[in-house]
Formats: C-alpha cells, sequence, structure tokens
C-alpha cells in the first residue's frame, strides 16, 4: 500500500523546466506550427507554385527566339520575394527572441492542472483548455492554441528538463490533456481518409499533366522533324520540348510521392507512371538529337537525318 501511495505522488509530480529560448527553438516551433496548419500549408504550396512558375518562366524565355528580352529584373525580384518568405519564420524568431531575452530566464512546472511559467519580471498560469493539441520535434514541444490558425502557442525545449527521463513524463501530461497534431493524419480517422482520396485523385491528375506535357513536348518539334511535310529552315523549338520533357518528369515524380505510403495507390500509380514514362521517352528519342542546337534561332533536319543549326 504505501509502495502503491509513493508510485501515485511521483506520477503526479509536476515536471519541472528550466529555460531560455533561443532563436533557432522559436524559429522551429514557428515551422512547426506552420506545418500543422491550414494556413501554413496553404502558404507553402503558395511559394512552391511560385518557384515553380519562376523556373519555368525563365526556362522558356531563355529558349524561345526572344530570349535576348527576358525579363531577368521581374525573375530577379521573384526570387527576392521567395527568399524573404522563405526566412519569414527566421524573422519572426528573432523579434520574439528579444521579447524574451528581457524576460530572462523561465521557470516552470507542467502537469494535469496546467502550465506554469515564471521569469524575473513576470508569471503566468496557462490552463488545458486554451490549448487544444500540441507538435512534437526532436527539439521541442509546441502547444496550438485551440483556432485553426493557431495564433497562440507555447514552446516547451526537451533540454529544459533536468533528466532525460523527465522528457516522457512530460510527454504523458500533453498526451494525456492534449491530441498531437499528427493524430488526425492517423490511418481510419476522417481525415485521413478524405486526405487519401485527395491524394489519389491528386496522383491520377499529375500523371495526365505529365501525359499531357509529353504530348506537347512530341508536338512541338513535329515541323522539323518531318522536313518532307514541311520543308525547309524550321524555327528551334527543341530547347521549349526539352523543358516540357523535364515538366512532365516532375509530375510524375509528384504523383508518385502523393501515394508513396498508400500500398493500393502506389501499385496503380507505378504502373501508370511507368507508361507515361515510356510515353516520355519515345518523346526524348525524337528531341534528343537536336539538342546541341539548343541556343541557336534555327534549326534544319538534313537527308541523312542530322540536324544544323542555324542563328539569325
Amino acid at each position: 500500500m504505501a509502495e502503491g501511495r509513493e508510485t501515485d505522488a511521483v506520477a503526479e509530480r509536476p515536471v519541472e523546466l528550466a529555460y531560455r529560448p533561443t532563436v533557432g527553438e522559436l524559429e522551429s516551433a514557428l515551422r512547426a506550427r506552420a506545418r500543422s496548419t491550414g494556413a501554413g500549408r496553404l502558404q507553402r504550396v503558395a511559394l512552391v507554385w511560385t518557384v515553380a512558375v519562376t523556373i519555368v518562366g525563365a526556362l522558356l524565355s531563355a529558349a524561345g527566339s526572344g530570349r535576348r528580352d527576358t525579363p531577368w529584373p521581374l525573375y530577379a525580384g521573384l526570387v527576392v520575394f521567395v527568399a524573404f518568405m522563405t526566412a519569414v519564420p527566421w524573422l519572426q524568431a528573432r523579434r520574439l527572441h528579444r521579447l524574451a531575452e528581457r524576460q530572462g530566464d523561465i521557470c516552470g512546472t507542467v502537469d494535469d492542472t496546467g502550465i506554469r511559467l515564471t521569469t524575473a519580471h513576470s508569471s503566468a498560469t496557462v490552463d488545458w483548455h486554451l490549448y487544444s493539441r500540441y507538435v512534437e520535434t526532436p527539439e521541442l514541444f509546441v502547444l496550438l492554441s485551440a483556432d485553426k490558425s493557431a495564433v497562440g502557442f507555447v514552446v516547451l525545449p526537451k533540454r529544459a528538463v533536468a533528466d532525460p527521463e523527465e522528457v516522457a513524463r512530460l510527454r504523458a501530461v500533453l498526451d494525456r490533456r492534449l491530441v498531437r497534431a499528427d493524430n488526425a493524419e492517423a490511418p481510419g480517422s476522417p481525415r485521413s481518409r478524405s486526405r487519401a482520396v485527395g491524394r489519389g485523385v491528386g496522383s491520377v491528375g499529375l500523371l495526365m499533366l505529365g501525359l499531357l506535357l509529353f504530348f506537347f513536348a512530341f508536338a512541338a518539334v513535329q515541323h522539323a522533324a518531318h522536313p518532307d511535310r514541311f520543308p525547309g529552315i524550321q524555327n528551334n523549338t527543341a530547347p521549349i520540348s526539352a523543358v516540357m520533357l523535364g515538366l512532365g518528369t516532375l509530375a510524375v515524380a509528384g504523383a508518385w510521392r502523393l501515394v508513396r505510403r498508400m500500398t493500393a495507390m502506389r501499385i496503380v500509380t507505378a504502373v501508370l507512371a511507368v507508361l507515361v514514362l515510356l510515353a516520355g521517352g519515345v518523346v526524348l528519342y525524337r528531341v534528343g538529337p537536336m539538342l546541341h542546337c539548343w541556343g541557336s534561332d534555327r534549326i534544319a533536319r538534313q537527308p541523312e537525318g542530322a540536324y544544323v543549326c542555324y542563328d539569325v
């Protein structure tokens, strides 16, 4: 009996913390919050699409006959914008760190009743109902507020506990009072099923996009590849075709990435991807002999099959 009461007392003992946040920890917390909210994921998708559109536009401009008029200042501005958006969490972390530095060292306790944090200039008690979920990273526990955007968050570094075994106790408290953000993605949950359907549809869509890009790549070089039907010197569209081939391959790779953890869709996607890539291989066989004329404006096919480059 005495031993059982002693075990319960140890289990109920608060987890004690002592730390001073660093810029890196605050940045990691902000990035973890972004990964766990719809707004953060939307921002990441928009950033990826901005990079993709910029790269495609630059490649097409460089490949076309008007490459001397490429709007490089516009592309440079987009690159600066993307770099700034990527650095936003670090900039926010720097501002939060300046505020935290004024508070000094933080001491606190965590138990089933809530979180109590004290500094040299302030003290606060946080009830669990203010937070609905948490994210765990290799270095942190990040508590997220219940609103969709998770405006409020609390950072609990694992290094803040004196004993590494206390990390497990802290995790146990959080599991009892909150929901892990990745539990919503657990197999069988409604959100997991809807995301699986979305991933499957997205995978098929990307495969169809890849096939369409390969078709455009094939069509782009038809004039140069058939001098019997289109005699004379033709515009050099081989670079544009090569860009389409690259984008189609990226679309197929994206389709595989979407379903790489879904057994059934992974098999279906693998079969379809092989067929689509075979079509891309046919296009590459057609375009490959033309690529030595990448920097030329015009191209013509000789009777023996070789291509001659012309600069106008």
